[in-house]
């Protein structure tokens, strides 16, 4: 290791680990400020960035648990999951994940079981909204494949289409939170319920899904032909209801921006 390289590393460890004993000799004590005050200015410095970072992705989660708890969480997912990306974009992804872990092995997060989907259901709200644009499939594309064509085709959702589980009333609850001023509101939900996030233009959108849709819509996205979107909805409804509800399903998707293609 160069001596270049040695004392890039010394930094590093200085900023990532302030608590760590080093030797700071290295440090100019020539400056306006003693060789401690410098370095523990770039090392709060940079902790307070990646805070913000996870702030702005995780509003709602910040305001379901208040500040103190949030600071102290963001702080132990800074010391697990330092920054490796030249962006901060993605700075944050394993936060649902690093919550998980939290309510399994720290009591202070006892009773917040419903703090990991409310993470998951702001990461994928981001994703959705930074997701690449594609050209979309439209009315007009549909009207041109012969009939004979149609058992076969299999549909490419947009880029910004994301699926989701909730056991908690999570959609609800980031309305609430993120209103001006929050206001309360149950986590509870009665049952499981699936739930579509996608970009529309340049908004992101959510809603929630009855079944037979969210079976439909899991079909396409596994890379199902329109005739196993047909057979999926048929364990679901009377085999002469197919035909219509898969068309209409279909002009759905397509009306609201979430098929970008057809194969």
């Amino acid at each position: 290791m160069t001596a270049l390289a040695k004392l890039q590393q010394t930094f590093q460890d200085c900023v990532l680990h302030p608590g760590k004993p080093a030797s700071i000799a290295w440090v100019s004590a020539s400056g306006r400020a003693a060789p401690e005050t410098q370095l523990s200015i770039y090392s709060y410095a940079y902790a307070a960035r990646l805070r913000e970072v996870l702030a702005n992705d995780y509003p709602a989660s910040q305001i379901a648990i208040g500040d103190d708890q949030f600071h102290a969480l963001a702080n132990d997912y800074i010391q697990a999951h330092p920054s490796h990306y030249f962006s901060l974009r993605d700075f944050g992804q394993h936060l649902p994940g690093f919550v998980a872990e939290k309510l399994q092995h720290d009591e202070t997060y006892q009773g917040m079981n419903w703090l990991v989907e409310l993470a998951e259901f702001e990461w994928t709200l981001g994703q959705a909204f930074d997701a690449a644009d594609a050209n979309l499939f439209t009315e007009q594309d549909m009207a041109t494949i012969p009939p004979e064509a149609w058992p076969e085709l299999r549909f490419t959702m947009h880029p910004s289409v994301h699926r989701l589980n909730f056991e908690w009333n999570i959609p609800e609850m980031w309305q609430a939170l993120t209103a001006e001023p929050p206001t309360p509101i149950s986590a509870e939900c009665e049952q499981t319920i699936p739930w579509l996030v996608w970009r529309e233009q340049l908004v992101t959108q959510y809603r929630s899904m009855t079944i037979d849709e969210q079976q439909a819509l899991d079909t396409v996205r596994e890379g199902g032909r329109f005739n196993d979107v047909c057979e999926a909805l048929a364990t679901q409804m009377n085999l002469d209801e197919v035909p219509l509800r898969a068309a209409g399903l279909l002009k759905g998707w397509i009306t609201q921006g979430l098929i970008s293609g057809v194969q």
